[in-house]
């Protein structure tokens, strides 16, 4: 899941590990963490693998620069046009994608936005499903308000996502 973000970062500028792990906190949120436990092992993979090398150059902190190769940006266009799975990551995968849009031609970044409009809008309507679903079924039932709640809660989430992606197609052109 970092490899795509990774390979993003690194095709708009060069960056330490330091630095990467800051953007893809700063992506991911402020409560999630990522560490240099998990980094660095797919770092060395991905310098295995010929996707990255690094350089000897430095950053402020004094730590060599990762770059991408030119088989890492072939691996980058792969990940940008491969489906995403549905999973609890999904969302995470799609503000990768979202967050390199300028790096694919229109065409794609068009693709990726229609298929993460699908996707929440598919979710609008298994929220609204669920409602029903929940009133019909469940209205005396102890967990009915708190399950309520909820529901409208993750269906204004989606529904958010939904207006800030009209917002970023709108930026495409």
């Amino acid at each position: 899941m970092y490899e795509l973000y990774i390979l993003g970062q690194l095709l708009f500028t060069d960056r330490s590990a330091y630095k990467l792990r800051f953007v893809l906190e700063n992506v991911l949120g402020i409560n999630r963490k990522v560490s240099f436990g998990v980094l660095y092992p797919l770092l060395e993979k991905m310098e295995t693998t010929g996707v990255i090398v690094m350089t000897n150059d430095l950053d402020w902190h004094g730590k060599k620069k990762l770059h991408v190769t030119a088989a890492g940006r072939t691996r980058f266009d792969t990940l940008m046009r491969e489906p995403i799975s549905k999973n609890a990551h999904m969302d995470d995968v799609y503000l990768f994608k979202l967050s390199n849009l300028s790096l694919v031609d229109r065409t794609l970044a068009q693709q990726i936005i229609a298929d993460f409009r699908a996707e929440k809008q598919s979710q609008c309507v298994q929220y609204a499903e669920y409602n029903q679903q929940l009133q019909l079924h469940h209205s005396e039932a102890s967990f009915f308000k708190s399950a309520m709640q909820i529901n409208k809660l993750q269906h204004a989430l989606a529904n958010t996502y939904l207006e800030h992606l009209d917002i970023i197609e709108s930026e495409l052109e």
